[in-house]
């Protein structure tokens, strides 16, 4: 055991103000007396290194009282900052006098000071800030004495007789996770310094040589030793390059082999010893590639063709367009600085070529990615993402761009361009990648359940034993499963009863509700239920804007304290609910932020205008060009920093909210205020459509508590490759209800007529009864059926150059049965929606109902809903009227064998169902439809055509 009055102790357990002042007395006593410290015994590095640290400590505190201290915060500030919210924290960092990144550590400095400076800063990174994070990384990289005193911490840490020094194990354990924390950051952006890496390479050592089994096999310890070996297992001069979701153009011109289909799996990984690093790489890996190969089949097919349109699949190609500087841009949006001009080479437009492109224009979404190059080849090309544009510049022929990566291009100005959007859509797949990238401190949330396996679900932790709950005044025992014991204003039926209960008693829950069976009113009830008990701001995540505003319209019956993130809402029912940046609006916002603010606008303007000077300036050359992306740069920097500013602002108002709402896409980019609020709930909606990536992105370590609502025999998530399909839509709700854990299922249904219904049952689902409710139906006036299925042989059609397929003779016969409707039975356009498959057949409908109601004038027709199957999902009619188009001697029915998409076709209707096609067809590639089809047989609902009765 080391002397307790030995220097190197009294280093560690006194403040440099203490120690100042104790050596000021033995100062004269130090070349006269010959101290001697008692080592301890352990391996020969930490010996040696505890000498050289005393003679150090010695050395700075004959110069002490030259140092300057005007620019170092005091111990006891320090104590403060530890103890601020995490958000209070970074605004004192950042708008304080003082640089918490210089000139705060010292060699003589005592060992609480080291340890609050290193937790501080922990937090500080834990924040994850985009526009702050990597240059706050880069000045902490710089701190080279904090590391040599972190080094110093480590000799200690790591020898059994320093551990009185900790006041519990808990506090040397979070010193490893705060050690382990910094240094994965700083890998992760390669700012891994030499002096860095030698103090990596010694904990590494002393970890290795350690008598301290307690601390070595701790779980921390575990940990660190894989980002340790991370680092060091790489170069140790040059860290490899940062992957990010761009795809290189190797990537996209010589087509590299990318993840192998055998290789793609992550549906059974499991990973032990805390280690979830290789599910999250699988996940990013699997993400980037389903992204880039759609972009690059497009592209090769491109080059391949003498005109983009002999090709399926091939988006819209753009020439003649051009790149400007945006002159407006200090007064406008921060992302425009740069303008696509698709006018700029083309003078030749005629009239109607110049709208059509205009009309084109509108299709391309703000936070896709464009690719453009000189030449058709795209041998060397630009990756830009679309910024916000309002729409009267779009009418000008203007789009806003940000560029992302340029390869092998110099000086974009003055040049043609070829330019055509990326197939998928890149907002949504970057979102999710840069959550994964900044992930990595700390286990993934309920990783015991989407990681582990685990089948036994606990129940939340703000939950405690034999808690009462309260539901608009009733009170009620949780643990109480009997369903007397229902509050009386809660309308649920039994097996709602049952989810509802699991719903809230249990961290991770699953709840399948096949269609019409009520999942949106159990969730409504849910929510009501725990902003009435929880405390918590509830997180809610929907996969569309659609079904977000259905959910939200309903719940604002019972609640005004929402805020909606993202896209503004369509309806206005629910627009007040639009989160909106204030600056001035909130009262509670911490003035250090509105401080802030103006702070960063002043930089924002200051950056730009040289930007400004230097385009008026610019005399083509490269130098010059290069010298001007860099001040672009920094102006897109910037622009970073004042988005992050605009979610602190919404978080003062979010803090006092009831519900966050928002869907997937915006959740990824919004992961910042969930940690900011420390969320404790997340409730899905639709949660079969989320694919697993997004919904973990969807997760902060604040989560407690997951509820996930869906149907995985309903629409699965989307996938823009076909070749991923096995693995990005199967959601995380689909593969732990199938595999895991047990989730509940709703058994009554108040929807479809009982003979639509026994289409579903057990076809789709095991058990489905139905309400009384639906048995009461009045039938179709006019028709001899309620459910009728026409089948024919007439053949499909084909655009040429297109790949989506429709059938003329369908659409014809079905507008004729939507006239009969409205005009003989008398029912609204309000009450009949015609549905299909295929994207072509409702253009080609649309296009017969316009035909057909100039014939007839019946105002009535041009209302009524046309939709594909896929956007009506989650929404019911009273007539549905369906047309499958396919039909043809290849015996080829497509997406008609996927049997989530023939759910939801046959369960939307209310009162009444037609469908139109070949069945021979159908039934000839597919069991679910030979199944279907003996059900129709049985109730005689089947013919050569539809049952119209005249004579009512």
């Amino acid at each position: 055991m080391a002397c307790a009055d030995s220097d190197d102790q009294d280093w560690f357990d006194k403040d440099e103000n203490e120690i100042l002042q104790n050596f000021r007395a033995k100062a004269s006593e130090t070349e006269s007396v010959n101290h001697a410290v008692e080592y301890i015994h352990g391996p020969s590095a930490a010996d040696e290194h505890l000498q050289q640290k005393r003679l150090e400590v010695s050395t700075e505190l004959t110069v002490a009282n030259k140092v300057d201290h005007a620019k170092r915060l005091t111990t006891e500030v320090l104590r403060k900052l530890k103890n601020m919210s995490s958000l209070d924290l970074f605004l004192f960092v950042t708008t304080c006098k003082f640089n918490f990144f210089v000139n705060q550590i010292r060699a003589s400095d005592g060992l609480e000071r080291i340890l609050l400076y290193l937790r501080i800063s922990s937090r500080l990174f834990e924040l994850e800030l985009h526009g702050f994070q990597k240059e706050f990384l880069e000045k902490f990289s710089q701190n080279e004495e904090f590391f040599e005193q972190i080094r110093d911490v480590a000799v200690k840490l790591f020898l059994k007789g320093f551990k009185t020094l900790w006041k519990s194990d808990e506090d040397a354990y979070q010193i490893l996770i705060d050690i382990k924390s910094l240094i994965l950051r700083l890998h992760r952006e390669q700012l891994i310094t030499y002096k860095a890496l030698d103090v990596i390479t010694d904990i590494r050592e002393y970890i290795k040589d350690s008598d301290y089994p307690d601390i070595v096999n701790c779980n921390s310890c575990k940990q660190l030793v894989v980002e340790l070996d991370a680092v060091l297992n790489g170069s140790k001069a040059e860290l490899s390059e940062k992957v990010d979701v761009y795809p290189s153009l190797d990537e996209l011109i010589t087509c590299p082999s990318l993840t192998s289909k055998a290789d793609n799996s992550f549906q059974n990984i499991k990973i032990t010893d805390d280690d979830d690093t290789k599910y999250i790489e699988k996940q990013k890996k699997i993400l980037r590639d389903d992204f880039i190969m759609p972009l690059r089949d497009a592209l090769s097919k491109i080059k391949e063709s003498q005109s983009a349109f002999s090709f399926e699949n091939v988006p819209q190609l753009y020439e003649n367009v051009g790149i400007v500087v945006n002159k407006d841009f200090i007064n406008g949006k921060c992302h425009e600085m740069l303008l696509i001009d698709m006018f700029r080479y083309s003078t030749s437009y005629d009239k109607r070529s110049r709208q059509k492109l205009k009309d084109n224009i509108k299709a391309i979404k703000t936070g896709s990615l464009l690719v453009l190059s000189p030449t058709k080849n795209f041998e060397n090309l630009i990756l830009a993402t679309v910024t916000f544009t309002d729409a009267k510049r779009r009418y000008k022929g203007y789009i806003g761009i940000q560029i992302v990566r340029q390869h092998n291009i110099g000086c974009v100005y003055d040049k043609k361009f070829y330019m055509f959007e990326s197939p998928a859509f890149f907002e949504a797949y970057n979102n999710v990648f840069n959550y994964f990238y900044t992930y990595g401190d700390g286990e993934l949330p309920m990783k015991r359940y989407i990681v582990d396996g685990e089948k036994d679900v606990r129940q939340p932790n703000y939950l405690k034993q034999d808690m009462s709950y309260t539901f608009d005044g009733d009170s009620f025992k949780l643990k109480n499963s009997s369903y007397k014991c229902k509050p009386r204003k809660l309308s649920l039926n039994q097996s709602q009863w049952v989810a509802y209960l699991e719903a809230l008693t249990k961290e991770f829950c699953l709840i399948q509700g096949p269609p019409g069976t009520g999942k949106t009113h159990l969730s409504v009830n849910l929510v009501r239920t725990l902003i009435e008990n929880a405390r918590t701001p509830i997180v809610l995540i929907t996969y569309t804007n659609d079904s977000l505003d259905k959910f939200l319209l309903k719940l604002s019956a019972y609640t005004r304290n929402i805020l909606r993130f993202g896209s503004q809402t369509r309806l206005p029912e629910i627009s007040k609910f639009n989160v909106n940046f204030d600056t001035t609006a909130e009262e509670t916002v911490n003035p250090h932020l509105k401080r802030l603010y103006h702070i960063i606008k002043k930089e924002f303007k200051k950056k730009f205008q040289k930007v400004q000077s230097m385009h008026a300036n610019f005399d083509g050359s490269e130098d010059s060009y290069q010298l001007l992306i860099n001040a672009q740069k920094d102006v897109s920097d910037v622009a970073e920093k004042l988005k992050s500013i605009r979610l602190m602002f919404q978080f003062y108002s979010a803090r006092e909210a009831d519900v966050i709402a928002m869907t997937t896409n915006c959740a990824a980019k919004s992961n910042f205020l969930f940690r900011l609020l420390q969320s404790k709930i997340v409730i899905f909606e639709e949660a079969a459509e989320i694919s697993e990536p997004h919904a973990l992105a969807c997760l902060t370590p604040y989560t407690e508590h997951i509820i996930m609502i869906g149907d995985h025999m309903q629409l699965q998530p989307y996938t823009s490759s076909f070749y991923y399909s096995y693995d990005l839509n199967i959601s995380l709700f689909e593969r732990l209800f199938v595999n895991n854990l047990k989730g509940s299922t709703l058994h009554i249904q108040y929807r479809m007529r009982p003979c639509i219904a026994d289409l579903m049952h057990p076809t789709f689902y095991e058990v489905l009864k139905n309400d009384a409710f639906v048995e009461s139906y009045p039938k179709v006036p006019y028709m001899t059926a309620n459910l009728f299925f026409y089948t024919h042989k007439n053949n499909e059609d084909r655009s040429l150059g297109e790949c989506s397929v429709f059938n003329n003779f369908e659409a014809e016969e079905i507008i004729y049965l939507a006239t009969h409707l409205l005009t003989t039975a008398a029912y609204t356009s309000d009450d009949i929606v015609i549905l299909s498959p295929y994207a072509k057949q409702v253009e080609h409908l649309k296009q017969c109902l316009f035909v057909f109601q100039a014939r007839i004038s019946h105002e009535s027709l041009q209302h009524v809903n046309i939709a594909t199957v896929d956007s009506f999902q989650g929404l019911e009619a009273n007539i549905v009227l369906l047309s499958l188009v396919r039909s043809n001697t290849e015996g080829q029915i497509g997406i008609l064998r996927n049997k989530n998409r023939i759910c939801v076709a046959l369960s939307r209707a209310k009162h009444g169902m037609y469908i139109i096609g070949d069945m021979s067809t159908l039934t000839k590639c597919s069991e679910i439809w030979r199944t279907i089809e003996l059900k129709l047989r049985a109730q005689c609902a089947i013919g050569n055509h539809f049952p119209f009765n005249y004579e009512e």
